[in-house]
């Protein structure tokens, strides 16, 4: 396979699988990618907007609109860093923290589904090829 190949297969495995989710959680007011951020934040309490920028890779005004929702929906909240007043670390809510539950059994659901032909060596040999390409960008 040529590397246009490849890298067009890679794009399509990750929208193809974002829209899935999102399909999924939308019945949680979490579609558009918000249960990516949900998420993020559930799993690094206290992450500041700088972090999950680089953690996601997406542009800081999606971002900031993103996390504005999950606020104005009650899944986070925006603290001020005691140590820097500039920055705030962001926390998931007690309705946050309930929801990611449903969230992570989707996404492990939709993993499970996707590797189910692809054997542990495989796992590990696209995981450690999949950062090489992550990290060069």
């Amino acid at each position: 396979m040529d590397s246009t190949k490849l890298y067009r297969l890679i794009g399509s495995i990750s929208r193809q699988s974002t829209t899935s989710v999102n399909q999924q959680v939308s019945q949680l007011g979490l579609d558009n990618n918000l249960f990516v951020y949900l998420m993020r934040i559930v799993e690094n309490e206290g992450l500041s907007q700088v972090e999950l920028v680089t953690m996601v890779r997406v542009d800081k005004t999606t971002l900031s609109r993103a996390l504005n929702k999950l606020i104005a929906e009650g899944y986070i909240d925006k603290v001020t860093d005691p140590q820097n007043k500039k920055f705030k670390n962001l926390y998931p809510t007690k309705k946050g923290k309930e929801v990611y539950n449903q969230l992570y059994r989707i996404e492990q659901a939709y993993i499970q589904n996707a590797l189910k032909d692809v054997s542990p060596s495989e796992q590990l040999t696209l995981g450690k090829t999949l950062e090489k390409i992550y990290n060069a960008l």
